[in-house]
């Protein structure tokens, strides 16, 4: 390595070339977007099967105080670049009745992390924007699921939006809401068409997991009032094609996948509700629909959709559910709610009967800051003689500050 030794003028000089080139912090923050959210949940379950008390399906029978914090800064930098960063805090504590392993009591070491980081680039004369980096996925089939990537999206179109993605890899290990199969663990290629003409809107969504799967779907909604009464008629496809490779995994016991769904919804006064159907899986083979949590298919309740049989990542079982739900809002701040889940899922030599009812509230303290809860109760009928049913009581308690 070659040293350079500089004189204490030159150095002087140097330094002052540096100070002289340097920004101002006002400056510097001028161009740069801050916003984020921080959330607390409380959360209790509790799985009984006849005598016995053993775990839930969202973890062991006890106490979970969850933590997030997130905060998100976008910058403008030049040429229509821009560059955003979301640092993420996630903490879970459990309380001392946990059977958890590695139960620790409260945590304080947790730092914040690195979720997205991407560079976005806008050309507005053909309104499109390219954005690359680690960033949401943001499909049909996932929730909040991060991936490796680039995504391209235009609007040149008034009411229509295109977009293309690609994601070589997916945060299965990070998210801790992926299924089992080997979907989360490969390239993820597609394109989609939104399409919004109020009252007339729809989505059309196309994805290759290289290797594994093709997956579609479409959503199509309509919007239509009566007097002071607003209504919406929403309905979803979505299906799935395997490769061999993928069957040939699993033994053959996987196979295509279809789901459907179709929901009415309203809001008449300080009334809300909705009502509507759900179907999808086979008896004996595993099927997938979501790729990560729930996705944005339409699944009311809380818990049957993680349930045995019935859950959206990957199970056994054909499913048909059918729900309501019925809520009132005081004084546009206050609103409480009851939601119901009913239906089976066939097995192979039996059925699951499955009952969900749900008691909700929330209060919109502020436009920035809302508290809600509910409780859900899960009933499962076995239908096999010789065992138990089935009770999961469910509690989650929340506060949500958002800026």
């Amino acid at each position: 390595m070659k040293l350079v030794k500089l004189s204490l003028v030159a150095a002087l000089a140097a330094g002052a070339f540096s100070a002289a080139n340097a920004v101002s912090l006002e400056e510097a923050i001028k161009d740069v977007d801050v916003s984020g959210m921080l959330r607390y949940r409380f959360e209790s379950n509790r799985y009984t099967q006849g005598d016995e008390v053993s775990n839930g399906y969202s973890g062991n029978k006890a106490n979970r105080h969850r933590f997030k914090s997130q905060l998100n800064f976008k910058a403008a930098l030049d040429d229509n670049f821009k560059a955003f960063v979301q640092f993420e805090y996630n903490q879970t504590d459990f309380g001392f009745g946990s059977q958890a392993q590695g139960n620790l009591g409260t945590g304080t070491k947790s730092t914040f992390g690195v979720k997205q980081a991407y560079l976005e680039y806008t050309n507005e004369t053909y309104a499109t924007s390219v954005t690359f980096g680690k960033l949401e996925v943001g499909s049909i089939w996932t929730d909040d699921a991060v991936g490796t990537g680039a995504k391209i999206v235009n609007n040149s179109i008034e009411g229509l939006t295109f977009a293309g993605y690609w994601f070589d890899a997916l945060n299965y290990v990070d998210d801790g809401d992926f299924g089992t199969t080997k979907l989360n663990k490969s390239s993820l290629y597609g394109a989609a068409v939104l399409g919004d003409f109020d009252p007339f809107a729809f989505q059309l969504w196309a994805a290759y997991s290289a290797n594994n799967a093709f997956l579609y779907a479409i959503d199509a909604s309509y919007k239509f009032s009566f007097n002071d009464a607003n209504f919406k008629i929403q309905g979803q496809y979505l299906g799935n094609s395997l490769d061999g490779d993928f069957e040939n995994f699993y033994n053959n016991a996987v196979d295509n996948g279809s789901f459907y769904a179709a929901k009415l919804s309203g809001d008449i006064s300080a009334f809300d509700f909705q009502l509507g159907v759900v179907g999808y899986g086979e008896k004996d083979k595993k099927t997938v629909v979501t790729l990560e949590d729930l996705g944005k298919v339409i699944a009311p309740g809380e818990r049957i959709f993680y349930s045995e049989g019935s859950d959206l990542r990957g199970d056994f079982g054909e499913n048909f559910f059918y729900f309501a739900g019925l809520g009132y809002t005081f004084a546009e701040t206050v609103r409480v709610g009851f939601d119901y889940v009913g239906g089976k899922s066939e097995q192979v030599g039996y059925d699951i009967d499955k009952n969900e009812y749900v008691a909700r509230v929330s209060y919109a303290y502020s436009p920035k800051l809302t508290f809600s809860g509910f409780y859900s109760y899960l009933t499962e009928d076995f239908g096999i003689q010789g065992v138990d049913n089935g009770d999961n009581q469910f509690i989650r308690l929340q506060a949500l500050y958002k800026f």
